[in-house]
């Protein structure tokens, strides 16, 4: 039996999984980097609210050596 929610992909283990996906994506972009830049996904993304080809892109880029 499934859930509307959970057949809809808005489920906690699904947007648990999302989220930990664009963690992920983040890390690896940060890895490859040159340490000038840092990628950290935002908002709904980071929630995993959304998909990855669903809304906007929530991201915040961290320019090292940069003060707001």
């Amino acid at each position: 039996m499934c859930t509307l929610i959970n057949c809809l992909g808005y489920g906690p283990h699904i947007r648990q999984a999302r989220g930990d996906a664009y963690r992920k994506r983040d890390r690896l972009f940060n890895a490859r980097g040159t340490g000038i830049l840092t990628q950290i996904t935002t908002e709904s993304k980071a929630e995993g609210l959304s998909g990855t080809y669903e809304s906007d892109r929530d991201k915040l880029f961290v320019v090292e050596g940069i003060m707001c």
